[in-house]
């Protein structure tokens, strides 16, 4: 079973790298790009993108300005003359605002997850072509200072809104008065956003653990969307966030508000290879709760806090590096009447990409928190891993991925341990 177990994972991600490495002859990269952005700006991916969906720092500049160039950074700034013509008015085109993204994870492998006989052992389980989900997204300005981004997801035979946003950008004329109104991510700004990553299959593990064990009336994690209102301000040097929400819902069910900020530190254009590069503090406090509204228990609640210093080197636009540290505490994180202490953990997210040509990206991913308490030696949540990816980027909107998914954690007693190797297809259009 071993021998099997060593052929299957080894053998398997020589043969996908093998094909990998033979992509560029089979299909090679064309300089043309056919993506949403593209079609409304004339320009190409790269001019916004690194490896999609990352940004580089002209694409978050581009985006924290509403989709839209403004003279103090016309660096070749892109025009849309039919909004010129008209007088300010930017939404163009119906084309040039609808998009789509693709998501397909063609062959994968999972060690030690399929048992076959209930009381044989556990076998690989192979999965082939699996449509993990198609993305349909309307974004682009509405006017010079009002636009808009609105991404539906079809997956598992459901709908949903994954992000659904206004931008009120450069009110009265200054960069230093900004906002997101709708479904948005707290850590939108920050150096380590946990959205439009390097590796878009996986995420940093520590922003998605929620309040109160995801038990709770209005349980969130850190970075995915919740209906809110950001304030955004920034010039060269720096950028500063403040936002609220009521939670998971925009009708949320109890009477507490998530509050969140962010100063941001910039180098500068003009200041060399490293621009681009940030330095972040986060802050995130909220109350979660239990038993709202009519109960004999009365209401029962979870303050909690999260505190996240991170950074991102970039140079030269090859080099990509991404860290953040996350320290967390829940006051009550059982939502029990009467609380015994707090429950506190912290952890780290580490992603890495270089890419020594425009269409190959070589990556990797390192996620590794734990708690404070422990349960018979050993954390009451705990996670670790490592995720080496190869990327081959095709026409710089269509990409394939090799990832492995090496998990770090002992498997518990009378278990083994679960890791994954999967190729990966994701397309913009």
């Amino acid at each position: 079973m071993w021998t099997r177990f060593r052929f299957t994972r080894r053998g398997l991600g020589a043969a996908m790298m093998a094909a990998l490495a033979c992509l560029p002859w089979i299909w090679p990269a064309s300089a043309g790009a056919t993506s949403q952005w593209s079609r409304k700006t004339g320009s190409e991916c790269s001019r916004c993108h690194t490896v999609f969906p990352r940004l580089n720092s002209f694409g978050e500049q581009f985006l924290r300005d509403g989709y839209q160039t403004y003279p103090s950074h016309q660096q070749g700034g892109v025009k849309d003359e039919e909004a010129e013509e008209e007088g300010g008015l930017s939404l163009s085109k119906i084309d040039h605002l609808l998009g789509f993204r693709v998501n397909m994870t063609p062959i994968q492998v999972e060690t030690n997850s399929l048992r076959p006989d209930s009381l044989g052992d556990l076998h690989s389980r192979w999965t082939f072509g699996s449509p993990n989900w198609i993305q349909f997204f309307v974004a682009g300005p509405i006017q010079k200072n009002v636009s808009f981004f609105s991404e539906l997801e079809y997956a598992q035979s459901a709908f949903k809104f994954n992000w659904f946003y206004f931008n009120l950008t450069q009110l009265a004329k200054t960069r230093a008065v900004n906002f997101q109104v709708g479904n948005l991510s707290p850590l939108e700004f920050a150096s380590f956003p946990n959205r439009l990553p390097q590796l878009p299959n996986i995420k940093g593990e520590v922003f998605l653990v929620k309040s109160s064990n995801g038990t709770g009336e209005a349980s969130v994690d850190m970075s995915s969307a919740r209906p809110g209102i950001q304030y955004y301000g920034h010039n060269d040097w720096a950028l500063l966030y403040v936002g609220v929400s009521p939670g998971p819902k925009a009708t949320q069910a109890n009477q507490y508000f998530n509050d969140w900020a962010g100063l941001v530190l910039k180098v500068p254009e003009g200041k060399g290879g490293f621009v681009g590069s940030t330095a972040t503090l986060h802050y995130y406090v909220g109350t979660d709760t239990k038993s709202t509204g009519p109960s004999s228990l009365g209401q029962i609640t979870n303050r909690f806090t999260r505190l996240s210093p991170q950074v991102n080197i970039r140079y030269n636009e090859q080099l990509d590096i991404q860290a953040a540290y996350v320290i967390a505490k829940d006051e009550n994180r059982s939502l029990v009447a009467i609380p015994t202490g707090d429950f506190d953990y912290s952890g780290v997210a580490i992603e890495a990409g270089y890419m020594p040509t425009p269409t190959w990206h070589l990556g990797a991913h390192y996620d590794d928190y734990q708690s404070d308490d422990k349960v018979g030696g050993n954390p009451v949540i705990e996670f670790r891993r490592v995720v080496p990816v190869v990327t081959y980027v095709l026409n710089q909107n269509i990409r394939g991925s090799i990832y492995w998914e090496h998990n770090l954690v002992d498997p518990a007693p009378g278990t083994k341990r679960v890791e994954r190797i999967y190729f990966n297809v994701r397309t913009m259009f």
